[in-house]
């Protein structure tokens, strides 16, 4: 079985959102020749959707579950076990520079994080309530084990964009012990899927505890350039003057 591979998400809605998973797939294949690539069509509109080469090595899954968005690779990973570890990224992330994947030591790293807030409070006891052994996650999100223990509140983090490194071990622990499966009755739009970024975050502080010591890969998604401003025409133009500000490159559009 393959070391790791990619799972991307992917949505088009627009020429210029077809662009990203595009570029994103032609990135990896320039860095990772080899790997695989798994692609997760979370019902893209068919009149924009084009692939722009034969690409090699890759497997797309039209998605059975309408805007789950970043929820979907934990569902299909699971499902399949197409590899040991995963890199589940968006369609708009883009990979500049080779990552060595394959020496992370830890079963789950989220890509980029922040401190947990209580966005949405409700919302998330609410999708927590799908949950297996949810008791202590609620306490979580309430902030009252916090309390109670006296631990530092950066403790409890959240995982943007539901992005991670994962180990299938892993994972299906998470599902043998929380039922994450169960989620996709509790995310069905934008909101959810924040609300996900929070709850993933915080079964990940509580099941790998190295998260303690370093929170994710690429730090907070705040310290990020341009961060939640920066959009792919202005990638664009920083490609073409070769200046682009980071080499795992996140832009947004909001769909």
């Amino acid at each position: 079985m393959n070391k790791f591979g990619f799972v991307i998400t992917r949505h088009v809605n627009s020429e210029k959102t077809n662009n990203y998973w595009n570029n994103s797939v032609k990135l990896i294949r320039t860095f990772y020749p080899l790997v695989k690539i798994i692609i997760i069509d979370d019902f893209s509109h068919e009149n924009y959707l084009k692939s722009e080469f034969e690409y090699k090595n890759i497997i797309v899954i039209q998605s059975e579950y309408k805007g789950r968005g970043e929820l979907l690779p934990y569902i299909y990973y699971l499902k399949y076990k197409w590899f040991e570890n995963a890199i589940f990224i968006h369609d708009s992330i883009f990979i500049h520079k080779r990552i060595p994947f394959e020496y992370i030591a830890t079963p789950v790293i989220p890509l980029w994080h922040h401190v947990y807030d209580k966005e949405h409070l409700n919302n998330l006891l609410r999708i927590a309530s799908h949950l297996k052994n949810n008791e202590l996650i609620k306490k979580h999100l309430l902030g009252k084990e916090i309390n109670i223990l006296g631990i530092n509140k950066d403790i409890d983090i959240l995982c943007f964009g539901s992005m991670c490194y994962i180990n299938y071990d892993f994972l299906n622990h998470l599902e043998k012990k929380y039922k994450i499966t169960n989620l996709v009755n509790a995310i069905h739009n934008r909101t959810d899927r924040c609300g996900l970024e929070r709850i993933m975050g915080i079964l990940f502080s509580l099941e790998n505890k190295q998260l303690k010591n370093i929170k994710s890969l690429f730090g907070s998604i705040f310290s990020q350039p341009q961060a939640f401003q920066y959009t792919y025409d202005k990638y664009k133009n920083d490609i073409l003057s070769k200046k682009i500000p980071h080499f795992f490159i996140k832009v947004w559009t909001g769909r």
